[in-house]
């Protein structure tokens, strides 16, 4: 697969803070009746926001949430200055036609009246002049387009389209759509407007309704704790489409939503502020989801990524359905070459390796067969320009276009873990693999192990490889003491890495139960693999609040169940009772572990239940013999020998078993006798 292109020395961060606009000063004394009358409030008409009263507090929902006084000082009515009386840069806003990339999605038939919009602070106000290349550049109707890629095989000859006459978009009218000519390789999609039908009956205003008066603090809270790792939108479009209600598509604000309530403490400012209707803002997110499905866009497949983040939705048939919508817009095709301005090749990849992602670690959490396969993906390494237009400040005139920041290079760095669990999961978990390796015999442990050598110099390249910006320790060892916003999300990192080592030790670990296994061999891989467990848990044991509310993807759960699982996997296939008693320990130290982090991270449940649910399963294996009677067993049979006290080097031992030299899969290491043996002979060091 792929690699992604990753340089040291990049700067710590792309995002820059929106500087705060402090409101004018209102008078505490003023006696005017605080009653709306159909008009609103001091601070809402200089937000330009909707004023909706709270009549408990006699407050509208704004001030009260922001905690501040509610007057009318003001006209009723906000008098509007001439074009000519105002700044350059809003003379420019009024004036330019409304944009692709500030449509979002699905456009409004009607843009919404000022006075009609909910309340959000003058906080969240970026300047215009921020972001001009993605504004300018973006052509009109393009997230609410359906694009449809015209295949090889369809009744359509694509030869046929060579010879259509293009205009200026490079576009021509065939029927009753439009077929856009991407490139010189025969690559063709067909455009056609996203059709109106019953999900227009949805408004936006109807799903703000649903969170109100949280609306813009759940925009905030998504730019500051999602997108940064998970830059799948362009921030300024979506700020400003959020700022004007103009060409919003309900759809994607909805998932926006779903994935960001967590991160808001609901009701903690004000005691009368009622609680956002979780249960049917999901819903309608998913009803609205369903219905874009068979006619997709680009924000059909960001909403869809969004909403699978959230692991109760992420089931592996929406998995399926979303891949194949992105496949229907040709996420999976190399657009470098593709008739398009950079920021919409910079989105396309960042779409498409966020739909690699999450299909390849919905095969890995569902156990179902993956949906994307190489011989299918030709999309290119993401690279520095990819994330040009993904933030706020991305296309500043001083910012520095030769630095990415810390969001970027952890979503790189994932997509590159992600590309070596996909090897895994093919060489070892496909039902072809499992057949052969049955077919081996006593052997099989040989074989895994030889196929396991790639895969296993990946996973040591990509820890080494980790800038010190992404690792949970410092230079020394020591877990960093400070942790930022930016070090909490590490955590997610991490744990896909400690996830996809223990999917390649549990296909390691199950062939050894092959009879005939010598003995000695099982015993080194048995020691790699319980030393990828201990420092699974002790990762665990040292995640801090900070990591556990930071943005964790739909796949933590599991992956925290995973340790789990692996644990108890080493457990009932221990050789001795002795053995066996060591991993429940360490499982009940683990569910320990699971059972005070999930106060801070709700999802851990999912992990605790998983594992009493094994832990309830386990009374059904049978009871292990001690050493004792394993070693007096061993002897009866004629045994050689037995591995319980030997340290020789897991390379020697390889040689010895038949298997190859050095560089076969160093990762497996020896049969070290504490986890920092194991960890400095792989270069990983321990949390």
């Amino acid at each position: 697969m792929a690699t992604v292109i990753i340089q040291p020395g990049y700067s710590p961060d792309l995002r820059r803070k929106t500087p705060t606009l402090s409101p004018s000063p209102i008078s505490a004394n003023s006696t005017l009746p605080r009653v709306r009358n159909g008009a609103s409030c001091d601070a809402c008409l200089r937000r330009k926001s909707r004023c909706a009263m709270n009549e408990m507090v006699n407050k509208c929902y704004s001030c009260d949430f922001h905690r501040q006084e509610c007057t009318f000082t003001l006209t009723g009515e906000s008098k509007k200055r001439k074009l000519s009386d105002q700044p350059e840069v809003v003379k420019r806003q009024a004036i330019r036609p409304q944009s692709e990339c500030q449509s979002q999605l699905q456009p409004q038939s009607q843009p919404q009246p000022q006075s009609q919009q909910q309340p959000q602070s003058q906080s969240h106000i970026v300047s215009e002049s921020t972001h001009p290349h993605a504004l300018n550049m973006i052509r009109p109707g393009f997230f609410n387009q359906s694009t449809q890629h015209i295949g090889m095989t369809t009744e359509l000859e694509p030869t046929l389209l060579e010879y259509l006459p293009l205009d200026k978009y490079d576009e021509c009218t065939v029927s009753n759509s439009r077929v856009r000519k991407c490139a010189d390789d025969g690559t063709f999609m067909r455009v056609v407007d996203t059709p109106v039908g019953d999900s227009q009956a949805i408004s936006v205003d109807a799903i703000e309704s649903l969170v109100a008066p949280y609306g813009a603090t759940l925009i905030e809270k998504f730019f500051d704790h999602v997108h940064p790792s998970f830059p799948i939108m362009i921030e300024e479009a979506f700020r400003q489409s959020y700022r004007e209600r103009r060409g919003l598509s309900p759809l994607l604000l909805a998932s926006v939503y779903v994935l960001t309530l967590k991160f808001v403490d609901v009701g903690a400012s004000s005691q009368t502020a009622r609680k956002p209707d979780a249960a049917r803002l999901e819903a309608t997110a998913l009803k609205l989801l369903m219905e874009s499905l068979p006619s997709p866009s680009v924000s059909t497949i960001q909403a869809g990524l969004l909403l699978t983040q959230k692991s109760t939705l992420a089931t592996a048939s929406l998995n399926g359905q979303l891949v194949t919508a992105g496949f229907e817009v040709g996420l999976h095709q190399d657009c470098t070459n593709w008739r398009m301005e950079t920021w919409e090749k910079g989105l396309r990849k960042r779409l498409a390796w966020a739909l690699y992602q999450q299909d390849k670690w919905s095969s890995l959490v569902n156990g179902r067969p993956s949906h994307i396969f190489a011989f299918n993906w030709t999309v290119k390494d993401l690279v520095e320009q990819d994330f040009s237009d993904a933030f706020a400040s991305g296309t500043d005139s001083s910012h520095d276009e030769t630095a990415v920041g810390h969001g970027p290079l952890l979503f790189c760095h994932m997509v590159a873990l992600t590309t070596i669990l996909s090897d895994i999961l093919d060489r070892f978990y496909t039902l072809h693999a499992i057949e052969e390796f049955s077919a081996a015999g006593n052997q099989r442990t040989r074989m895994i192990l030889e196929k396991a050598k790639p895969a296993q110099i990946r996973l040591k390249d990509w820890f080494s490889s980790l800038p010190p910006s992404l690792k949970m320790e410092t230079s020394t060892g020591e877990l960093v003491e400070t942790i930022t916003d930016e070090h909490a999300r590490n955590g997610a990192l991490h744990l896909a890495y400690f996830a996809t080592e223990i999917t390649l030790h549990r296909c390691i670990v199950r062939s050894l139960l092959a009879e005939g296994t010598d003995p000695y061999l099982a015993h080194i891989c048995r020691s790699a693999a319980k030393t990828r467990l201990i420092s699974a848990m002790d990762f665990v044991n040292r995640l801090r609040p900070a990591h556990l509310r930071s943005f964790w993807p739909a796949s933590a759960r599991t992956n925290f169940s995973l340790i789990g699982s692996f644990g108890m996997l080493l457990r009932i296939t221990a050789p001795t009772n002795e053995e066996a008693e060591f991993y429940r320990v360490r499982l009940c130290e683990y569910r320990w572990t699971l059972g005070v982090s999930h106060k801070n991270a709700a999802f851990m449940g999912f992990a605790l239940q998983s594992l009493d649910n094994a832990t309830e399963l386990h009374k059904h294996v049978p009871a292990k013999p001690g050493i004792e009677e394993l070693m007096a067993g061993s002897a009866k049979n004629g045994m050689q020998r037995m591995p319980a006290t030997t340290h020789a080097s897991y390379d020697d031992a390889m040689m010895e078993a038949g298997g190859a030299s050095s560089s076969v899969i160093s990762g497996l290491a020896s049969p070290a006798t504490s986890v920092s043996d194991m960890e400095d002979e792989v270069s990983i060091a321990p949390l």
